[in-house]
């Protein structure tokens, strides 16, 4: 147990003692881990309604589910059409995209349907990331592209539509994509290996800022304020960009001496995860130098170092979920296996979808949500849910009473 606000969740390509671990970001010790999952591949670890952790294979055509509160995955294999070479899971916890090659599912995870098949990229798609409002998504390739999708109309299969704008500004393959808050008006910050960071306005597409640096770029991260931008390289360094300070023109070229007055020295070759924590204070960095190292962001000193096995292939930041921490909860994993077929239309008009719910009484939770989860007796329970009820209908007699008595005023002041 931990009285961390956030925690970190990792991965490497090793997998020899668990396939991802949670770890508490002040002390450095292991929090829970996850175990025969497989070896988890990059940008394939996410979380669900804070109640499942799912992750794609590296080597396997597979999506593995653990409940958070458990070492052992679920009974359910999801089986893929090829090895994930990344995943995204909508806010809501009910899509899941799945990339393979050069395209990708987008899955009802209540239902386990296979909404829609996607192949409008050229190259792997390597990233894809959603909104945080859950109403469209991106995704970015090798192609040296950048797409931005409607998810009601690419799970409707609207061909016209779904597709709102790509963006090929770069010479070279895309490496990483982070998206802001506020839904379409957020911004979206790109890295690719021709050494550019690139900034747009995710409403219209239109490029704000072409950054340009000496080095090939892999990943790219904003802090929750989105003042601060924060970028990993192919050497082991990582940079930040004070996106509060005005540009000259909308083209910079960084040179490195300027960029060793800003720079994160710890890791000894590429940058392969980046995570910043809410209160922007503190960042998370993974590389294939097989480490994990947590940064305070003012000082760029390093806080902690977590030894892994292998090459990092997922590391961020994670508000502590309440129910990691206790073992007599039974959270089931209720997402039923993915279809290998994609719905037609009449049977998407068909589907139902069933949501899970517990099995406590309206008269529990009423009582509980007066009184709190507190431990009391059958009596004292009985007594306070008559006490509610006497109120509820005491109110419902002034309430009655209010209305005929605007219902005569209103009726004289006609006559």
């Amino acid at each position: 147990m931990t009285d961390c606000v956030e925690i970190a969740l990792t991965s490497d390509t090793s997998g020899q003692h668990w396939s991802c671990c949670a770890w508490d970001v002040r002390t450095g010790t292991q929090l829970m881990t996850y175990r025969n999952g497989g070896t988890p591949g990059p940008n394939t670890l996410h979380t669900i309604n804070n109640q499942v952790i799912v992750c794609g294979n590296l080597t396997k055509p597979l999506l593995t589910a653990w409940p958070i509160n458990r070492q052992e995955p679920s009974n359910v294999k999801y089986m893929l059409p090829a090895v994930p070479g990344a995943v995204a899971v909508s806010p809501d916890g009910n899509y899941c995209l799945v990339a393979h090659v050069h395209s990708f599912n987008v899955y009802n995870l209540l239902t386990g349907a296979n909404m829609a098949s996607v192949s409008q990229h050229y190259g792997k798609v390597a990233v894809l990331r959603f909104t945080d409002d859950g109403s469209h998504f991106i995704s970015a390739a090798h192609d040296c592209r950048i797409i931005v999708w409607n998810l009601a109309r690419t799970v409707q299969q609207k061909d016209s539509n779904r597709m709102l704008y790509e963006l090929a500004d770069f010479t070279l393959p895309v490496s990483d994509v982070v998206v802001g808050k506020g839904g379409m008006k957020a911004i979206l910050a790109a890295v690719s290996l021709d050494r550019s960071c690139k900034l747009y306005e995710l409403s219209t597409g239109r490029l704000l800022l072409n950054v340009v640096f000496p080095v090939a770029l892999a990943v790219v991260a904003m802090n929750a304020l989105e003042t601060e931008l924060f970028v990993g390289d192919k050497k082991g360094s990582i940079y930040t960009c004070n996106l509060q300070s005005v540009p000259r023109s909308k083209e910079i070229h960084l040179q490195q001496d300027l960029l060793n007055r800003s720079v994160f020295k710890g890791h000894k070759k590429a940058i392969t995860c980046l995570s910043v924590s809410m209160d922007c204070e503190t960042m998370l960095s993974g590389a294939e130098d097989e480490t994990v190292i947590v940064w305070h962001v003012k000082t760029r000193q390093q806080l902690k170092l977590l030894p892994h096995k292998g090459t990092i292939t997922n590391a961020f930041f994670l508000v502590a979920p309440r129910a990691m921490f206790d073992q007599s909860l039974d959270i089931p994993v209720v997402y039923p296996p993915f279809q290998k077929v994609v719905l037609t239309r009449q049977e998407r008009e068909k589907i139902s979808i069933e949501m899970p719910s517990t099995k406590r009484s309206l008269r529990t939770e009423r009582v509980d949500a007066v009184v709190g989860p507190v431990a009391i007796g059958d009596g004292e329970k009985d007594r306070k849910v008559r006490e509610l009820e006497q109120e509820i209908e005491k109110l419902k007699a002034i309430n009655q009473q209010l209305f005929q008595q605007t219902m005569q005023a209103i009726m004289n002041e006609d006559r």
